[in-house]
């Protein structure tokens, strides 16, 4: 079930858009990566809740019980946060059988050093393009159990999107990786 919803949110990434303009409409990529860093403003280690701004807002979070050395928290303390994703569309090899496979690895901190956390995630499918409307911009694919997704497709993928006739397979590969770590205050 999570690798449907997680072929179903791939999907609609692909409609989402790319980053680079790609002449050649066989396949299609973009990549980001977003860096976030805030000051630790309050710690209630009972609740596991603590307090981040990031210039004017500031966020509330829970820590899961996976968190290790949540002690060692302290106001001012900074969290940064990297988010990296990459997106890539492609025709499928026509015999792939279009299985979706997803990977997830991830890492905490040993006990005694500073809180920090990663995870690296990837999943590969293959879906069924169905039709895409220039004039709306609204592409549908089919997923492997058949759900059709519908979803506005960005102007740097739309070359790849009008290029596609219905029946096409489409390969859909998406890897994300997540870091938060926290260094004491300056």
């Amino acid at each position: 079930m999570k690798l449907k919803i997680l072929l179903a949110a791939s999907t609609l990434l692909f409609a989402a858009g790319c980053g680079m303009m790609n002449r050649d409409t066989s396949y299609a990529e973009r990549s980001e990566t977003v860096t976030l860093t805030g000051t630790i403003e309050e710690v209630d280690l009972e609740s596991r809740l603590f307090k981040v701004r990031d210039g004017r807002t500031a966020v509330v979070f829970r820590a899961g019980p996976q968190v290790q050395n949540l002690d060692q928290v302290m106001v001012g303390d900074q969290v940064t946060l990297d988010y990296y994703e990459s997106v890539a569309v492609g025709m499928a090899d026509p015999d792939d059988p279009g299985t979706a496979v997803g990977e997830v690895i991830g890492g905490v901190a040993a006990p005694g050093e500073r809180p920090a956390a990663g995870v690296i995630g990837s999943v590969t499918g293959v879906v069924e393009f169905v039709s895409y409307d220039p004039d709306t911009q609204i592409a549908t694919v089919k997923l492997q159990d058949g759900t059709l997704e519908t979803a506005r497709v960005q102007p740097e993928m739309q070359a790849f999107a009008a290029a596609r006739v219905p029946g096409d397979r489409i390969v859909v590969v998406i890897d994300r990786a997540v870091a938060i770590a926290v260094t004491a205050a300056e």
